[in-house]
C-alpha cells in the first residue's frame, strides 16, 4: 500500500500550462524538483515540499 500524497501538478511559471512533466527528481538543489513545459518548451524548477503551502508570513 502506497501512503504517499501524489504531487500536485505542476503549473508553467511562464506561460501557465498544466501540459508538464517531472524531469528529473533534482534540480539545481536537493530541495528542487526539475520539470519541462511541453506548451512552451521550457525547463523549470519547482521546491519539492511535503504537506499544504508552506507558511509565508501574509
Amino acid at each position: 500500500m502506497n501512503n504517499q500524497t501524489p504531487e500536485p501538478t505542476a503549473v508553467c511559471p511562464f506561460c501557465e500550462s498544466t501540459d508538464t512533466k517531472q524531469e528529473s527528481a533534482f534540480g539545481s538543489e536537493i530541495s528542487k524538483t526539475q520539470y519541462y513545459c511541453n506548451s512552451c518548451n521550457t525547463v523549470f524548477e519547482r521546491i519539492k515540499y511535503d504537506g499544504s503551502n508552506p507558511d509565508t508570513g501574509r
